[in-house]
């Protein structure tokens, strides 16, 4: 795979929702993949319009063993500065 690294399973309870926890989490990971040494990160989706908001960009389709399909996005690590 020449997409790395991944950010996957982020899940945030319902009851939990309004409180930027996942823009939380996405600058954590992001975070922690620089500290790694990387410069961006990857994700898979099928919410679109979240994941624009924090600074990732769609970049095409990805096709899972099972069929299926999802949405990739990226982001530039340096590109933390993401709006609300």
């Amino acid at each position: 795979m020449d997409l790395w690294p991944w950010i996957c399973a982020l899940y945030i309870e319902k009851s939990y929702h309004g409180r930027s926890l996942g823009k939380e989490l996405l600058l954590r990971a992001k975070a922690d993949a620089e500290k790694a040494g990387f410069n961006k990160v990857f994700l898979c989706t099928d919410h679109i319009g979240y994941y624009e908001k924090y600074g990732f960009t769609y970049i095409g389709d990805g096709y899972h063993p099972w069929g299926s399909s999802s949405s990739i996005y990226k982001s530039n690590i340096q590109n933390n500065n993401v709006s609300i």
